[in-house]
């Protein structure tokens, strides 16, 4: 058994698709499982710099699995289906556009052992805005001690702790701490790149509720991350090591009504999966 599994869920985009998997050839820790369910209208895992990548993974010592896939129920159901073939004690959950540093998935392994949280994120900058300096949204808030859990409210004032994943922020709000330096930092949610302790995520269902939404819908990772902050806490790191490869989003304008986010669901979730006194304070 692998010590990650890496979960990629991916819909037509080859070049994207072959930036993360080079950012997973390149890591240091090897002993890794790479799941991918590719609904792409053509399934890209022949395409030469694909097939490459994918035996640059598997001479390393890694192993990958492709999953072609019809496009049915919308991204919740493929973690949900993802989520089926993990075996792992940590799972990578990996959108299929982010560059991973090679030290990033051996950072994430380390800090969640060491935290025994619900998730440890790195969330990936967007450099097109390198030059776009925003100090009121780089503010962040370190972890001293341990990881703890915490109830974050959304429109709370922990909920704007999000602000600081927009545009390149966490590039910039990182270029004070030295290199050999990794901090912890806390979150409402991080999205694109977020380790998991999997026994812990199928503790709260996972993405289960995924045939409560409809096909076009969002903020899966938001519902499941509040959950696990509740229960066993979650944070971030700076410097992230990750980027963004910044394609256009693949949630269409039906996605972005509020009848479509996941997060609807939160009080129905905390009613089934977060005991009374498990809650953070």
């Amino acid at each position: 058994m692998s010590v990650v599994d890496i979960l990629i869920p991916t819909i037509d985009r080859p070049q994207e698709l072959a930036v993360t998997l080079a950012g997973i050839a390149s890591q240091d820790l090897r002993d890794i499982r790479v799941v991918v369910a590719d609904q792409s209208a053509r399934p890209t895992h022949s395409t030469p710099a694909i097939a490459t990548l994918r035996r640059i993974i598997e001479a390393r010592g890694g192993a990958v699995q492709w999953h072609c896939r019809e496009q049915l129920h919308g991204i919740a159901e493929q973690r949900d289906f993802l989520l089926g073939y993990a075996t792992a004690d940590s799972i990578l959950l990996l959108d299929d556009d982010v560059f991973m540093e090679p030290w990033v998935l051996s950072t994430l392994h380390r800090i969640l052992s060491e935290e025994n949280a619900g998730f440890v994120g790195a969330f990936p900058a967007g450099l097109s805005f390198i030059d776009d300096e925003r100090p009121n949204e780089q503010q962040v808030e370190f972890w001293h001690g341990r990881v703890l859990p915490e109830a974050v409210e959304p429109d709370s004032r922990e909920w704007e702790r999000a602000r600081v994943h927009a545009a390149a922020n966490v590039f910039h709000a990182a270029s004070g701490l030295q290199l050999d330096e990794v901090r912890r930092y806390k979150v409402a949610w991080v999205g694109a790149c977020a380790l998991y302790d999997r026994r812990k995520l199928e503790a709260v269902g996972g993405f289960s509720f995924w045939s409560k939404l409809p096909p076009d819908h969002a903020g899966e990772e938001v519902l499941v991350q509040n959950l696990l902050l509740r229960r066993w806490g979650g944070c971030a790191i700076l410097p992230s090591g990750t980027y963004h490869a910044e394609a256009p989003t693949t949630i269409g304008e039906a996605g972005r009504k509020e009848t479509a986010n996941a997060l609807q669901l939160l009080p129905e979730m905390l009613k089934r999966y977060v005991p009374a006194g498990e809650s953070g304070g």
